[in-house]
C-alpha cells in the first residue's frame, strides 16, 4: 500500500473510532450550568436567584446566590443524569434551604423550601450574566375582550 493510501485508511480508522466513542457518551458528565432570574426592580432593587451547578468526573458542585445574600456552595448536591432530576441543600446564615427539580436545556423547574414554607420556581438557562438588566414588567388585571 502506498504512503498516501496508509495514512487514509490510518484517519478513516481514527474518525471512526472518535466517532463511536462520541456515541457512547449518552450522560452529561461535565461542564458548566448557569440558570438565574436575578434582575433590578423599577426601584433598582435586586430580586431573584441564580444558580450554577458545575458537572466534573470528580463531583459535582453547586453555588446558590439570593439577591440579597451572597454565592453559598451547596452542602448536598444530588443529580439523576438519566432523569435530570436535582435536588440541594444550601446552609445560609442559620437557615436551610432545600431544593428538588428537574434540569432542562431550557430551565430549571422544581421547588424551593426553606423556613417561610415552600415555592415554586423556574429559572432559565442563560449564558451570559446581565447583572443590571430590568425585572420584566408585572402587569395584572385582565383584558377585555369584545369591547
Amino acid at each position: 500500500m502506498g504512503g498516501i493510501a496508509t495514512r487514509t485508511l490510518g484517519l478513516a480508522i481514527t474518525l471512526w473510532a472518535a466517532a463511536g466513542a462520541a456515541q457512547a457518551r449518552t450522560s452529561w458528565a461535565s461542564g458548566t450550568a448557569v440558570y438565574a432570574d436575578l434582575c433590578l426592580t423599577v426601584d433598582h432593587e435586586p430580586v431573584g436567584h441564580r444558580v450554577t451547578l458545575r458537572r466534573s468526573p470528580m463531583g459535582d458542585t453547586l453555588i446558590y446566590e439570593a439577591a440579597l445574600t451572597g454565592p453559598v456552595q451547596a452542602g448536598t448536591v444530588r443529580v439523576d443524569a438519566a432523569s435530570k432530576a436535582l435536588a440541594f441543600t444550601v446552609d445560609s446564615d442559620g437557615h436551610t434551604l432545600r431544593f428538588t427539580g428537574t434540569l432542562t436545556v431550557e430551565a430549571l423547574t422544581g421547588v424551593l423550601e426553606d423556613d417561610t414554607g415552600a415555592r415554586p420556581v423556574r429559572l432559565s438557562r442563560i449564558l451570559r450574566a446581565h447583572p443590571d438588566a430590568a425585572c420584566p414588567d408585572e402587569r395584572t388585571g385582565s383584558l377585555e375582550v369584545g369591547r
